[in-house]
């Protein structure tokens, strides 16, 4: 069974208890679908345990300095596929324009500006096809999503990523901040999940990922309760920011973790509506 006919199942069954959702679950199924006409086959980096070892304890990921060897002919296809995606509502026409005159060696500017952070090369392609900045940052992570999940997985085989010692706000892999936070396990770890490759960590239970506020005073946590589900969302009264959660048996896959954000942005509009935000999104992944 296809990963996109997996996805459906679950819409259907969220859908069944919830009706709001049925126009959230088009947009995320289409992305679903296009992401899944082109599959990833990436070459390794190949770094050393120590090279490995040594970027993590320096507080560096594993795929910062490395962003010249990533391998972007899949993320060129996918972007150019996603060009057309419902999910880009009412600039879908502009950027279907830009997906058709664009080169592949601008696309590949693009993408590997967007990793290096470089923002002299990301703004003009946006001038150049009149796009929305926050529209083109969210198809330029999902473009990249299945190519960088293939060095997640290769991060994971080097077996010495320490949860312990890391602790930190930004992903081990590719630097990114948190998208949202799975609570498995009898003890109920806080994970951190990444949108941009996946990547999993562990963070204190008590303390805000956007000030390092700890104090558990100015820290609380909303609760709710749903047929579909149970989640929280973790706010901090030092920055107003917060973590959306949801709990878990098992770690979701790239597919299963977008199926998360998107089930879950009536949290998001109601942290919102309270007066939190979360982290505003970077052009870069560092």
């Amino acid at each position: 069974m296809s990963k996109a006919r997996n996805v459906k199942n679950v819409w259907n069954r969220l859908i069944d208890k919830n009706k709001e959702l049925k126009s959230v679950s088009k947009v995320h199924i289409d992305l679903v679908e296009r992401l899944e006409k082109v599959q990833p086959l990436v070459a390794k980096l190949d770094l050393s345990k120590e090279e490995v070892k040594g970027k993590l304890q320096q507080g560096v990921p594993f795929l910062e300095g490395e962003e010249d060897k990533i391998e972007l002919t899949f993320a060129i296809r996918h972007l150019r596929e996603l060009s057309n995606w419902t999910g880009l509502g009412e600039s879908r026409s502009i950027f279907k324009k830009m997906g058709k005159k664009a080169t592949d060696t601008e696309i590949q500017q693009l993408l590997r500006a967007w990793l290096t952070g470089d923002s002299t090369v990301i703004d003009p392609f946006a001038n150049k096809f009149n796009l929305p900045l926050d529209i083109l940052f969210v198809l330029i992570r999902y473009s990249l999503l299945p190519t960088l999940y293939e060095y997640t997985k290769e991060f994971e085989q080097t077996k010495v990523f320490n949860e312990e010692e890391w602790m930190k706000d930004y992903c081990p892999v590719c630097g990114d901040q948190h998208g949202l936070a799975e609570f498995r396990g009898s003890e109920r770890f806080r994970h951190f999940r990444c949108l941009s490759c996946a990547g999993d960590w562990v963070f204190w239970r008590i303390a805000c990922p956007h000030c390092d506020n700890r104090d558990h005073n100015k820290l609380s946590t909303l609760f709710i309760q749903e047929e579909k589900g149970s989640f929280q969302i973790d706010t901090c009264e030092e920055c107003h920011g917060y973590v959306k959660g949801i709990n878990k048996l098992d770690p979701s896959s790239p597919i299963f973790l977008l199926l998360d954000d998107f089930a879950t942005f009536h949290l998001d509009l109601l942290a919102k509506e309270k007066g939190y935000h979360r982290q505003a999104v970077s052009t870069t992944l560092q």
